[in-house]
């Protein structure tokens, strides 16, 4: 069965215009600064979407495209978007040319306005994890199950691939709360036996890969993070018609985590906004 991530975000988007209001009527608007890195056909379809539900929402966007030359040159930049008191979140969109440090820009980001996570001492959960959590909890709840932690304590999850954006943070979180989780990256051998193995799998390549269906248990629930672009359109980590016929769950892909993880990062821009009136900013 499919589990449509634009539903699930419609849901939330009551509750980010309730906050949103509040703010408001605080003199408060809240606002998002987006610096892109490099020509428009990397970032476009990413960021687009961002702008897009920013409006819709009523949330002020600030677009600064760059084409640094050096690690210096965006730091630069990054520092004066911290000092604006206008803007209340900041990314920096993925990806990086490879010649520019990526930690270096990440950490550089203010702590207060690190919407995305990505920073060691954020204050907010990375939207991807926040997604993919809020997928299971409605999971859980499909299968009438009336506690969502030990539910899950009892799964184990397969997660395949570790980039710094997706891969890794959900491997991180769900360490953290002490769930049995596996890890494939391009490097593991023996595929089968944690295919398998997996309660749960956590697509985060961004390219099609080979699944053995057969081989997954039939309550088997597969969330796709990854997207790649396949003849010109975005395509998932995994085929969604083999999957219908597989497992229990499945998210598509685009239309499965990507609306979460949206709903998810104007969560954390508001909750930044909130935090900037109780600094008095």
């Amino acid at each position: 069965m499919e589990i449509s991530g634009k539903k699930l975000q419609e849901e939330l988007l009551p509750q980010l215009k309730r906050r949103l209001e509040n703010l408001k009527s605080r003199g408060v608007n809240p606002a998002i600064g987006i610096v892109t890195l490099g020509p428009e056909e990397t970032w476009e379809a990413y960021v687009g979407q961002k702008i897009k539900l920013a409006k819709s929402l009523g949330i002020t966007t600030k677009l600064l495209n760059l084409r640094p030359k050096t690690t210096d040159d965006v730091l630069r930049d990054v520092k004066t978007l911290n000092s604006d008191n206008t803007i209340h979140g900041l990314i920096v969109q993925r990806p990086f040319p490879t010649y520019i440090d990526t930690d270096k820009v990440i950490q550089s980001i203010s702590k207060e306005k690190d919407i995305d996570g990505f920073r060691n001492d954020s204050p907010y959960q990375v939207p991807v994890w926040l997604a993919v959590q809020h997928f299971l909890t409605h999971v859980s709840q499909l299968l009438g199950e009336l506690d969502f932690q030990f539910w899950l304590s009892q799964r184990t999850v397969l997660v395949i691939g570790k980039g710094q954006t997706a891969g890794r943070p959900v491997i991180k979180e769900l360490q953290n709360l002490k769930i049995k989780t596996l890890v494939m990256d391009s490097k593991t051998i023996d595929r089968n036996n944690l295919f398998r193995s997996a309660d749960i799998i956590i697509f985060a390549t961004g390219k099609r890969m080979e699944i053995p269906y057969k081989m997954l248990k039939k309550t088997c629930i597969l969330i796709g993070i990854g997207l790649h672009r396949f003849e010109g359109k975005l395509q998932g980590d995994f085929d969604e018609f083999e999957a219908k016929n597989s497992v229990l769950y499945y998210t598509p892909s685009p239309g499965g985590v990507g609306p979460l993880n949206l709903a998810f990062l104007f969560e954390n821009l508001l909750t930044a906004a909130e935090n900037s009136t109780k600094r008095g900013v």
